[in-house]
């Protein structure tokens, strides 16, 4: 179906809003879209967990957080390489679902440039002695007592890189939902390469 000026016009615009929620999420750690979740495919079928948006590039359509190596996410993303992104802002009531392929970041530049904005306490996550998920006789960081007593050390040092990854995800697809008292609306923008396709769908 030919989609109008108009149409075309607005869909720009909700992209464009899309991308300023997102950068903002990045920004400000209160805001709704900084917690996102992030939902991979396993063995054991899907699995969602919550992450902090820590990029959001609308030249490179890239989205990205970071978490431990040793984490689940990261194997099942290096063996199906596809992830889902969902985020919901409450007062907008704005929900975004943002699929495409993902990659594990490790021992390289973007790795590298993304540990050096992890500080202070955030650091000690990647310092624990066992990978997340392992299981544990009683509530714990997961950081055994020889750590503890280095903690001032370990904020400031490069104990926990070995542990660190960056996820960064391409923005293949948006499925963009604002719900409304008067009738939601939908759309969806899919692309191929640098051409995207934009539709509206039936909420």
């Amino acid at each position: 179906m030919m989609k109008s000026g108009m149409d075309q016009e607005i869909f720009a615009q909700v992209r464009s809003k899309v991308w300023a929620l997102l950068a903002r999420g990045v920004a400000h750690s209160r805001d709704p879209m900084h917690c996102v979740s992030l939902a991979t495919d396993s063995v054991q079928g899907c699995q969602v967990r919550t992450v902090i948006l820590r990029g959001a590039d609308e030249k490179e359509r890239t989205l990205t957080c970071f978490s431990d190596a040793r984490a689940a996410k990261v194997g099942e993303i290096r063996e199906n390489g596809h992830v889902q992104w969902l985020f919901y802002h409450p007062r907008k009531q704005i929900q975004l679902r943002i699929s495409g392929p993902a990659a594990v970041h490790t021992d390289d530049r973007v790795a590298d440039a993304c540990w050096a904005q992890v500080k202070g306490f955030s650091r000690l996550n990647y310092c624990t002695e066992h990978p997340p998920g392992t299981p544990i006789d009683q509530p714990s960081s997961g950081l055994p007592a020889r750590l503890v007593r280095q903690l001032s050390h370990l904020m400031h040092s490069d104990a926990g890189r070995s542990n660190f990854v960056a996820i960064v995800g391409i923005v293949d697809s948006i499925d963009w939902l604002r719900l409304s008292k008067t009738g939601n609306i939908r759309a969806r923008f899919q692309w191929d390469n640098d051409r995207v396709k934009s539709f509206w769908v039936v909420p």
